[in-house]
């Protein structure tokens, strides 16, 4: 399998373990020898530092204007998506950004992000179960799978609240590099959630 770019949108106000927690189970996929199956980065609409929730200060990788083209985007959700649904300019790059990637992945409120881009009509989803009613607002046509860790159609994959964002991208890994590969980085990461098969 060719290295896949994974790119995680950081924002002010984004919650640490969204996109931090995804970031260490795609770096810890790895061959026998050690060597990376994913490239992961954080992409912020510039490249200063931003503070997730509890004042974490995070420096992106990328900008948008300096990103390469990626395989997989993730917005993690966040107490900062209240005011992201409402930002033209970061929907928009969303929306254009679904049509260069394969896969497009949210956790938590990230989906919310996704519903404003017009992303998730009609889509079975998945957020903080706290947000389920803010999520309808956005697209009343989605269908929530309400208690899922992740909801899955395909190209774009949702998960719930926090640490469900590890768990939806061990399954990522699970679909594109089969069941053993995703134990073994769940069991890198001690991550006893997972189901240790393969």
């Amino acid at each position: 399998m060719a290295r896949k770019t994974v790119a995680i949108y950081i924002f002010e106000g984004f919650e640490p373990l969204d996109a931090v927690g995804p970031f260490e189970a795609f770096i810890s996929a790895e061959t026998a020898d050690g060597e990376a199956y994913f490239d992961v980065g954080m992409v912020g609409q510039t490249e200063a530092p931003v503070a997730g929730v509890g004042g974490l200060l995070v420096t992106s990788r990328w900008s948008f204007e300096t990103m390469p083209k990626v395989d997989i985007l993730l917005v993690p959700g966040g107490g900062g998506t209240r005011a992201l649904v409402d930002q033209p300019v970061i929907v928009e790059w969303v929306k254009q950004k679904n049509n260069e990637v394969e896969l497009m992945l949210s956790v938590c409120t990230g989906a919310q992000v996704l519903a404003a881009a017009g992303l998730l009509a009609g889509k079975k989803a998945t957020t903080h179960w706290n947000t389920y009613d803010w999520l309808r607002r956005i697209e009343p046509t989605v269908e929530i799978q309400e208690g899922a860790r992740w909801a899955d159609n395909g190209r774009i994959v949702c998960s719930s609240g926090v640490s469900a964002g590890i768990d939806m991208a061990l399954h990522i890994i699970e679909r594109e590099l089969g069941p053993g590969l995703a134990a073994h980085a769940a069991r890198s990461m001690e991550y006893e959630y997972w189901p240790v098969t393969g």
